[in-house]
């Protein structure tokens, strides 16, 4: 059976407090996986982890069985609960800015999603609903 995920005693602490303790979890390919816990137990944290945002105090983690790093980049979206993207620019000016960091970044496939979803490209971001907000930073 093939993994999408992979942890083997992942372990996180934040100065004395541990937000994540011994986690071994494999998570199999082609399954619809729901993260469920109370505040504090570690979701937030483990998705960070997956995503290279943050480094294990111990232990691994493993994407599509490559260890996360560069090559796993990716692979891995982070959809954060605050938005990184600076409100007074225009969506195309932050196309300009993904296109110049991320080597895979697809512009026209960006640009047709926007389409698909209705989003003006010449819009800034505060204009936007949250839903259509959350759209661009998915996009």
């Amino acid at each position: 059976m093939s993994y999408v995920m992979t942890t083997h005693h992942l372990s996180k602490k934040y100065g004395s407090k541990m937000a994540l303790q011994d986690l071994n979890l494999q998570l199999p390919a082609g399954k619809i996986i729901g993260l469920l816990g109370p505040n504090g137990s570690g979701k937030t944290t483990l998705l960070k982890l997956c995503a290279g945002l943050l480094t294990p105090t111990s232990g691994s983690v493993a994407i599509c069985g490559e260890p996360v790093g560069q090559g796993t980049k990716a692979l891995v979206s982070y959809l954060p609960d605050r938005t990184y993207l600076r409100g007074n620019q225009r969506i195309c000016e932050q196309l300009d800015l993904f296109q110049e960091f991320y080597a895979d970044f697809d512009r026209p496939r960006a640009e047709r999603m926007l389409a698909e979803l209705n989003i003006d490209p010449k819009a800034r971001f505060q204009t936007l609903s949250k839903g259509n907000k959350e759209k661009v930073q998915l996009v």
